[in-house]
Protein backbone atom coordinates (compact mmCIF):
# COMPACT_ATOMS: atom_id res chain seq x y z
CA UNK A 1 0.00 0.00 0.00
CA UNK A 2 1.26 3.76 -1.08
CA UNK A 3 2.26 5.78 2.19
CA UNK A 4 -0.23 8.92 2.92
CA UNK A 5 0.60 12.06 4.70
CA UNK A 6 -1.17 13.21 7.61
CA UNK A 7 -1.75 16.74 6.89
CA UNK A 8 -2.30 19.51 9.94
CA UNK A 9 -3.52 22.62 8.28
CA UNK A 10 -4.59 23.33 11.67
CA UNK A 11 -5.98 21.14 14.81
CA UNK A 12 -4.47 19.81 17.92
CA UNK A 13 -1.38 18.68 16.93
CA UNK A 14 -0.47 15.99 19.39
CA UNK A 15 -3.47 14.22 18.62
CA UNK A 16 -2.65 14.40 15.24
CA UNK A 17 0.86 12.54 16.13
CA UNK A 18 -0.79 10.13 18.14
CA UNK A 19 -3.60 9.40 15.54
CA UNK A 20 -1.24 8.84 12.71
CA UNK A 21 1.37 7.04 14.75
CA UNK A 22 0.24 3.49 13.43
CA UNK A 23 -0.41 4.75 9.79
CA UNK A 24 3.40 5.46 8.14
CA UNK A 25 7.00 5.87 9.24
CA UNK A 26 9.73 3.62 9.76
CA UNK A 27 10.06 1.08 11.60
CA UNK A 28 12.82 -1.49 13.16
CA UNK A 29 13.06 -4.84 13.94
CA UNK A 30 12.45 -3.91 17.76
CA UNK A 31 9.13 -1.93 16.96
CA UNK A 32 10.02 1.31 17.46
CA UNK A 33 8.87 4.04 14.28
CA UNK A 34 10.15 6.84 13.24
CA UNK A 35 7.94 9.61 12.42
CA UNK A 36 8.90 12.26 9.81
CA UNK A 37 6.84 15.75 10.74
CA UNK A 38 7.69 18.52 8.58
CA UNK A 39 6.02 22.19 9.28
CA UNK A 40 6.32 25.45 7.84
CA UNK A 41 8.19 28.33 9.26
CA UNK A 42 5.95 31.16 9.65
CA UNK A 43 8.60 33.44 11.50
CA UNK A 44 10.87 36.00 10.22
CA UNK A 45 13.99 35.05 12.75
CA UNK A 46 14.99 32.38 14.72
CA UNK A 47 13.23 34.28 18.24
CA UNK A 48 9.82 33.60 16.59
CA UNK A 49 10.60 30.66 14.74
CA UNK A 50 8.06 27.56 15.42
CA UNK A 51 10.48 25.13 15.54
CA UNK A 52 10.81 25.13 19.49
CA UNK A 53 7.13 24.59 19.65
CA UNK A 54 7.58 21.20 17.38
CA UNK A 55 10.52 19.55 19.06
CA UNK A 56 8.82 20.27 22.50
CA UNK A 57 5.54 18.53 21.02
CA UNK A 58 7.79 15.50 19.28
CA UNK A 59 9.50 15.45 23.15
CA UNK A 60 6.36 15.30 24.97
CA UNK A 61 4.69 12.69 22.60
CA UNK A 62 7.72 10.30 22.29
CA UNK A 63 7.92 10.21 26.33
CA UNK A 64 4.42 9.11 26.55
CA UNK A 65 5.26 6.78 23.77
CA UNK A 66 8.82 5.43 23.80
CA UNK A 67 8.80 3.35 20.99
CA UNK A 68 7.54 6.11 18.54
CA UNK A 69 10.24 8.75 17.71
CA UNK A 70 9.16 11.99 16.03
CA UNK A 71 12.05 14.00 13.67
CA UNK A 72 11.19 17.30 13.36
CA UNK A 73 12.45 19.34 10.46
CA UNK A 74 11.50 23.16 9.29
CA UNK A 75 11.10 24.61 6.38
CA UNK A 76 10.40 28.49 5.67
CA UNK A 77 6.85 28.82 4.32
CA UNK A 78 8.74 30.39 1.19
CA UNK A 79 10.42 27.11 0.22
CA UNK A 80 8.01 24.04 1.45
CA UNK A 81 5.72 23.59 -1.09
CA UNK A 82 9.18 23.14 -3.37
CA UNK A 83 11.21 20.82 -1.22
CA UNK A 84 8.43 18.92 0.23
CA UNK A 85 7.28 18.06 -3.49
CA UNK A 86 11.03 17.15 -4.00
CA UNK A 87 10.50 14.81 -0.86
CA UNK A 88 7.47 13.23 -2.92
CA UNK A 89 9.75 12.18 -5.96
CA UNK A 90 12.62 10.83 -3.55
CA UNK A 91 9.93 8.94 -1.82
CA UNK A 92 10.80 10.32 1.24
CA UNK A 93 7.69 12.21 1.95
CA UNK A 94 6.62 13.30 5.68
CA UNK A 95 4.11 10.90 7.84
CA UNK A 96 2.85 14.32 9.28
CA UNK A 97 3.22 17.48 6.91
CA UNK A 98 2.09 21.33 8.31
CA UNK A 99 1.22 23.62 5.51
CA UNK A 100 -1.09 25.27 3.58
CA UNK A 101 -1.66 23.54 0.45
CA UNK A 102 -2.46 19.61 0.00
CA UNK A 103 -5.47 18.99 -2.65
CA UNK A 104 -2.53 18.60 -5.13
CA UNK A 105 -1.80 15.32 -2.88
CA UNK A 106 -4.99 14.72 -2.68
CA UNK A 107 -5.48 13.88 -6.13
CA UNK A 108 -2.17 11.64 -5.97
CA UNK A 109 -3.33 9.64 -3.04
CA UNK A 110 -1.01 10.43 -0.84
CA UNK A 111 -3.46 11.78 2.05
CA UNK A 112 -5.25 10.25 5.11
CA UNK A 113 -8.51 11.33 5.29
CA UNK A 114 -9.60 13.17 8.66
CA UNK A 115 -11.73 10.50 9.45
CA UNK A 116 -9.04 7.72 9.66
CA UNK A 117 -6.53 9.56 12.18
CA UNK A 118 -9.30 11.48 14.25
CA UNK A 119 -11.49 10.41 16.45
CA UNK A 120 -15.34 11.35 16.12
CA UNK A 121 -14.83 13.43 18.84
CA UNK A 122 -12.26 15.40 18.09
CA UNK A 123 -13.51 15.64 13.94
CA UNK A 124 -16.95 16.90 15.97
CA UNK A 125 -14.74 19.62 18.04
CA UNK A 126 -13.36 21.32 15.00
CA UNK A 127 -14.63 25.28 14.16
CA UNK A 128 -16.44 23.68 11.53
CA UNK A 129 -15.67 26.32 8.84
CA UNK A 130 -12.08 25.44 9.37
CA UNK A 131 -12.81 21.65 8.71
CA UNK A 132 -14.69 22.62 5.70
CA UNK A 133 -11.76 24.47 4.88
CA UNK A 134 -10.01 21.38 4.57
CA UNK A 135 -12.32 19.39 2.16
CA UNK A 136 -11.60 18.23 -1.32
CA UNK A 137 -14.65 17.65 -3.04
CA UNK A 138 -16.90 16.96 0.27
CA UNK A 139 -13.95 14.95 2.01
CA UNK A 140 -11.84 15.92 4.81
CA UNK A 141 -8.56 15.78 4.06
CA UNK A 142 -6.61 19.08 6.09
CA UNK A 143 -6.82 19.08 10.07
CA UNK A 144 -7.00 23.00 10.69
CA UNK A 145 -4.32 24.02 13.23
CA UNK A 146 -3.69 27.92 12.46
CA UNK A 147 -5.59 30.31 11.18
CA UNK A 148 -5.03 34.10 10.47
CA UNK A 149 -6.97 37.47 10.02
CA UNK A 150 -6.30 40.04 7.39
CA UNK A 151 -6.38 43.40 8.36
CA UNK A 152 -7.97 46.25 6.41
CA UNK A 153 -6.17 50.16 7.03
CA UNK A 154 -7.52 53.40 6.67
CA UNK A 155 -6.49 57.17 6.56
CA UNK A 156 -8.79 58.81 9.33
CA UNK A 157 -7.30 62.37 8.35
CA UNK A 158 -8.26 61.49 4.56
CA UNK A 159 -11.29 60.24 5.23
CA UNK A 160 -12.19 63.10 7.21
CA UNK A 161 -10.95 65.58 3.94
CA UNK A 162 -13.05 63.38 2.20
CA UNK A 163 -16.00 64.20 4.10
CA UNK A 164 -15.82 60.29 5.27
CA UNK A 165 -17.32 59.56 8.87
CA UNK A 166 -16.40 55.49 9.45
CA UNK A 167 -14.67 53.12 7.87
CA UNK A 168 -16.42 50.97 4.85
CA UNK A 169 -18.88 47.86 5.71
CA UNK A 170 -19.25 46.69 2.54
CA UNK A 171 -16.97 46.81 -0.70
CA UNK A 172 -19.31 48.40 -2.23
CA UNK A 173 -18.83 51.00 0.53
CA UNK A 174 -14.73 50.59 0.27
CA UNK A 175 -15.50 51.50 -3.92
CA UNK A 176 -17.83 54.56 -2.87
CA UNK A 177 -15.23 55.80 -0.63
CA UNK A 178 -12.33 56.01 -2.81
CA UNK A 179 -14.25 57.05 -5.12
CA UNK A 180 -15.01 60.29 -2.64
CA UNK A 181 -11.36 60.36 -1.16
CA UNK A 182 -10.19 60.57 -5.24
CA UNK A 183 -12.70 63.46 -6.10
CA UNK A 184 -11.96 65.25 -2.94
CA UNK A 185 -8.08 64.64 -1.85
CA UNK A 186 -6.46 64.82 -5.55
CA UNK A 187 -3.08 63.39 -5.92
CA UNK A 188 -3.97 60.79 -3.13
CA UNK A 189 -4.27 56.61 -4.02
CA UNK A 190 -7.38 56.18 -2.49
CA UNK A 191 -7.02 52.03 -1.92
CA UNK A 192 -3.94 49.97 -2.47
CA UNK A 193 -4.62 46.22 -2.69
CA UNK A 194 -0.82 44.53 -2.07
CA UNK A 195 -0.15 42.23 -4.69
CA UNK A 196 3.46 41.76 -4.66
CA UNK A 197 5.73 38.67 -3.49
CA UNK A 198 4.22 38.81 0.34
CA UNK A 199 1.05 36.58 0.30
CA UNK A 200 -0.73 38.09 -3.00
CA UNK A 201 -2.28 34.69 -3.53
CA UNK A 202 -4.12 35.14 0.32
CA UNK A 203 -5.13 39.12 -0.84
CA UNK A 204 -6.28 38.10 -4.54
CA UNK A 205 -8.75 35.12 -2.59
CA UNK A 206 -9.93 37.72 0.01
CA UNK A 207 -10.89 40.10 -3.16
CA UNK A 208 -12.84 37.26 -4.91
CA UNK A 209 -14.55 35.81 -1.89
CA UNK A 210 -15.18 39.43 -0.45
CA UNK A 211 -16.42 40.37 -3.80
CA UNK A 212 -19.03 37.66 -4.69
CA UNK A 213 -16.34 35.22 -5.86
CA UNK A 214 -14.78 34.91 -9.56
CA UNK A 215 -18.16 35.21 -11.16
CA UNK A 216 -18.95 38.25 -8.87
CA UNK A 217 -16.24 40.42 -10.09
Amino acid sequence: MNKRVLAVSAACALGALTLSACGGGSGSANGEVTLKLVAADYGDNGSNSPSPYWKDVAKRFTATNPKIKVVVQVIDWNDIDAQVKTMIQSDDMPDILQTGGYADKVADNLMYKAQEVLSGKTQGNLIPSFAKAGEVKGVQYGIPFVSSTRALFYNKALFKQAGIDRAPQTWDELKADAQKIKAKVPGVTPYALPLGPEEAQGESLIWELGNGGPKGR
